[in-house]
């Protein structure tokens, strides 16, 4: 039997004001307990009933449902932790390369700055030694000139002793009167 009735099935039972309160109210009680328990009021008409198993079953499983959507929301909260930390540590990793890189540039740079300072030190003395080395042959040529100046300053003051001595000695032999120079032998005499 249908237990879904209208408002039209209950006012025909009911009979509309024929006959007082008591006369349709009887039939409205028992409509109402009809509709309420159903088929022997819950014991055993009706199929939709729930055991103690089912209600266990249903609330295992509402259980296990919920643990799953915590166990899935702490997989998410993990692999969004687990993403930031990536990406923290991909920062860091850029952070750390360029800091290596300006290391890096500026260890050429200071290493460009030492060949150069180097380079110039190198072309100073170079440069020194060349100045020395002028200077160097400069000295020896001056001494060699100077040697050369003395020798013939010396070979002249010779000549020129040997003139006055020639002269002198012709001033002396002419003031002595007329000489003639032996024959230039070498015996003794009286011998």
């Amino acid at each position: 039997m249908d237990s879904n009735y209208s408002l039209a099935d209950v006012a025909t039972v009911m009979g509309r004001g024929d006959g007082g309160m008591m006369g349709g109210a009887w039939w409205l009680i028992l409509l109402f307990l009809f509709l309420m328990g159903g088929n022997g009021f819950g014991y055993g008409g009706r199929g939709d009933y729930v055991t103690s198993a089912d209600l266990n079953s249903a609330i295992a499983g509402q259980t296990s449902a919920l643990n799953q959507q915590s166990i899935l929301l702490s997989s998410a909260n993990n692999n969004y932790e687990t993403a930031r930390l990536i990406d923290s540590l991909g920062a860091s990793i850029a952070a750390q390369n360029n800091t290596n890189l300006i290391n890096v540039i500026q260890g050429y740079n200071a290493l460009g700055n030492q060949i150069t300072n180097q380079t110039n030190v190198l072309g100073s003395k170079l440069d020194n030694l060349g100045f020395q080395m002028e200077n160097c042959c400069c000295s020896i040529k001056t001494l060699i000139k100077d040697n050369l100046i003395a020798d013939l300053t010396n070979q002249l003051n010779q000549a020129n002793n040997v003139a006055v001595n020639a002269t002198q000695s012709q001033y002396l032999l002419s003031m002595l009167g007329k000489y003639t120079p032996g024959s230039g032998t070498t015996t003794a005499a009286g011998a």
